[in-house]
């Protein structure tokens, strides 16, 4: 989605945080009282990061006039999800191109769970000290997410090349693999296997 067809609104300003300026040029209607109501029902803040993407997406396919085939939420995690195979993400990245949603302005514009977490405290003076500590959850979020960013940038910086005399490729399809090795006892894990099974051994060796 291009600036140049991106919503405006008219209306009260909203907050000059980044929840509350991307809410106001996608026009998305109330997302204070969205996030406050959720939250008040135990949203957790990774939860509310995921209600303010859909409602990102969503927002942003209506101003094209575009049918979804399916739900946003499936949309939504093909391009966020790291176990999404870069094949299927491309193809969604096309899909969203060709109804004329730009996907690089529209990932620049999704907002983290540390930004959902700045907005209801500063902003919206909601109590966010129950999350205070990062959960397991909270960090396979945050990884997959890097992960899945710096796939994004991999692939596009290939797909640049493309356009080198010299250089030619196909379809390009990029797959960052993380692994966690522990300096003190040599484990080394895949970075889902290392949060699955809760860390290395080292915290156990000394009880």
């Amino acid at each position: 989605m291009t600036d140049g067809n991106r919503m405006a609104v008219t209306g009260e300003a909203s907050c000059a945080c980044k929840i509350g300026r991307t809410a106001e040029t996608y026009g998305i209607d109330d997302i204070d009282g969205l996030l406050r109501d959720r939250r008040a029902e135990g949203a957790s803040l990774r939860r509310l990061e995921t209600v303010v993407n859909e409602a990102v997406l969503r927002a942003a396919l209506e101003e094209t006039g575009t049918h979804v085939p399916g739900d946003v939420t499936d949309i939504y995690r093909t391009l966020t999800d790291g176990e999404t195979s870069a094949g299927v993400r491309t193809e969604t990245r096309a899909w969203l191109s060709r109804v004329g949603v730009d996907p690089d302005d529209l990932e620049g514009d999704f907002v983290s769970y540390q930004t959902v977490r700045t907005h209801l405290r500063e902003c919206l003076d909601v109590d966010t000290t129950r999350e205070s500590t990062l959960s397991v959850d909270d960090a396979v979020g945050t990884i997959e997410w890097a992960r899945s960013r710096s796939e994004g940038i991999v692939r596009r910086t290939v797909e640049r090349l493309d356009e080198t005399d010299g250089f030619h490729t196909g379809t390009v399809d990029v797959t960052h693999v993380v692994r966690v090795s522990c300096g003190d006892c040599g484990a080394s894990y895949p970075v889902e296997r290392f949060l699955d099974r809760g860390g290395c051994d080292c915290g156990g060796a000394d009880q």
